[in-house]
C-alpha cells in the first residue's frame, strides 16, 4: 500500500483547538463500525485475544474491520470471513526499515490512509507501537473513540528512540480508554505513565473450553515412560527457560524419568539447547517446535510450566487450565489473578529454580491431587474467563464511552 497521504498539522494534541464537531452515532441506524490495529496476524497471546473478540462481537450493534502494521498471519485463517483486513506493509523487513527512519511516520501516514478507507466510529488498537500510532492516526482522523489494549507489564521506557517516546507521550493524551488485561497491568500503567484510573478498564482474557475427551497421541518422540510436562512459549528472555531447564537438572536427580516439553522457538533456541547439554538433561528436555495444535495436545501432559518474569495475562495458562491441566508458574504480574496457589496450580517466585524443581517434583508425586487441581482450574475457567463474557464486556466499554463522547459538548474532548 502507498503511504503517501496529505499533509496534516501535528503539534502537541493539547494544544490544538477543536474546530470539528462531534458526530454522534445512531446505533439504532447502523452497527458502530470498530476498526481494529495490531502488529500482525500471526499466532500469539493478544492476536489471538482480537480473533476471538472479533469473531464474537454481535453484528447486530458492531461492524468489525483489521488493519495489520505489518503482514498478516496463520490467524487469518480463523477469523470470520466478513472481517476486511488492510495490511500496511509486505514483510517484517519492511517495517523494521519504516520504523528506523522517521521514528515510523511512514507507518502512520499509511495507517492514517487505512482508517480514512474504513470511516470507523472507534478505534481498538492492541499492543504498544500499533496503540501509539493508531491513536494519532485516529486523532488525526478524529474517530469518536480510540481505545488502547494494554497487554502485559511496558510503558514508555521500552522506547529507546527519543521520537518514539515523543510519539507515545502524545498517544497517551488522546487516548480515551485503556482496556487492560489485568489489574497487574492496569497498576504498572498508572504507576509507570501516570494514567488518570477513570481511564481505565480492566478485562480479562477470554477463551472457550474445549470438549474433555481422551487425550490425544503426542509425537513418538515426545513420549516418556515417566511424567511429563509442557512448557508452552517463545524462546526468548522474560519466558524463563533457562531457571525451568535449571529446575529440570535438580527434578532429573529424582525422577530421571521425567521429560519437560518445550513447545515453541525463537531467538535462545540454540543458547537453551547448549544450556540442557552442559546441564546433563538432554535427555530429559524435548524441543518440539512451533506447533499450530499445541493447546489440543496438553490434555497429553500432566501438568504445564510457565516460568516467566512478567505476564500481563498469560494465554499459555488459560489454554491448561481450560483443558484441566494444572499449572506450575512463577507468581509474577496478572497470573495470581488467575491461578490461585494449591488450587489451580502452583506458584513460585521468579528466579528460583529450586522453588520451581520443588512445585515440580510436587506435581509428579501427587497425581491425584494434581488431578483435582485441573478440574478446578477448568471451573474457574468456565466461570470467570470465557470468550463470550470477555467480548460482552469489551462492547459495554465501547457504549460506554461513545455515549460520553455523544453527550460532551463541542470542543470539550479530552486532548482532542
Amino acid at each position: 500500500m502507498s503511504t503517501k497521504v496529505g499533509v496534516y498539522g501535528f503539534g502537541s494534541p493539547a494544544s490544538l483547538p477543536v474546530r470539528v464537531r462531534i458526530r454522534r452515532v445512531n446505533t439504532q441506524a447502523r452497527p458502530i463500525r470498530v476498526s481494529y490495529v495490531i502488529g500482525s496476524l500471526a499466532v500469539g497471546g493478544a492476536e489471538t485475544q482480537l480473533v476471538r473478540l472479533v469473531n464474537g462481537l454481535d453484528r447486530t450493534r458492531f461492524k468489525p474491520s483489521i488493519i495489520c502494521l505489518t503482514q498478516g498471519g496463520d490467524l487469518e485463517e480463523v477469523l470470520s470471513p466478513d472481517v476486511p483486513v488492510i495490511k500496511l506493509q509486505g514483510s517484517p523487513a519492511a517495517n523494521r526499515s519504516a520504523r528506523s527512519k522517521l521514528v515510523g511516520m511512514r507507518i502512520l501516514a499509511a495507517l492514517v490512509r487505512g482508517l480514512r478507507a474504513q470511516r470507523p466510529d472507534a478505534v481498538h488498537a492492541y499492543l504498544p507501537a500499533a496503540y501509539v500510532l493508531g491513536g494519532l492516526a485516529a486523532w488525526l482522523l478524529r474517530v469518536q473513540l480510540i481505545v488502547a489494549g494494554r497487554r502485559g507489564l511496558t510503558s514508555i521506557d521500552v522506547y529507546t528512540s527519543a521520537g518514539w517516546r515523543v510519539l507515545a507521550q502524545m498517544a497517551n493524551r488522546v487516548i480515551d480508554v485503556y482496556i487492560c488485561n489485568s489489574r497487574a497491568v492496569r497498576d504498572f500503567a498508572i504507576a509507570k505513565e501516570s494514567i488518570p484510573i477513570e481511564r481505565m478498564r480492566v478485562i480479562p482474557n477470554g477463551i472457550d473450553l474445549p470438549p474433555l475427551g481422551p487425550a490425544p497421541r503426542l509425537p513418538t518422540e515426545w513420549k516418556s515412560a515417566g511424567a511429563k510436562a509442557a512448557m508452552v512459549a517463545n524462546f526468548i528472555g522474560y519466558k524463563g527457560h533457562r531457571g525451568a531447564l535449571e529446575a529440570v537438572a535438580q527434578v532429573a536427580t529424582r525422577h530421571p524419568s521425567f521429560r519437560l516439553v518445550l513447545i515453541g522457538d525463537g531467538p535462545e533456541r540454540a543458547a537453551l539447547t547448549n544450556l540442557a547439554r552442559e546441564l546433563a538433561v538432554s535427555d530429559n528436555v524435548i524441543f518440539g517446535g512451533v506447533r499450530k495444535d499445541a493447546a489440543a495436545l496438553l490434555p497429553a501432559f500432566d501438568f504445564t510450566i510457565l516460568g516467566s518474569s512478567e505476564e500481563g495475562f498469560p494465554n499459555a495458562l488459560m489454554e491448561s487450565m481450560a483443558a484441566a491441566v494444572p499449572v506450575v508458574s512463577t507468581r509474577v504480574g496478572g497470573v495470581p489473578e488467575l491461578v490461585e496457589d494449591g488450587v489451580h496450580g502452583l506458584l513460585v517466585p521468579y528466579g528460583d529454580p529450586a522453588a520451581l524443581a520443588g512445585a515440580i517434583t510436587w506435581m509428579i508425586e501427587h497425581p491425584e491431587e494434581s488431578r483435582r487441581m485441573g478440574e478446578a482450574a477448568r471451573l474457574r475457567i468456565a466461570e470467570h474467563f470465557s470468550t463470550e463474557r470477555m467480548v460482552t464486556n469489551t462492547q459495554a466499554v465501547y457504549q460506554e464511552f461513545l455515549h460520553r463522547r455523544a453527550t460532551l459538548p463541542v470542543g470539550r474532548r479530552s486532548g482532542r
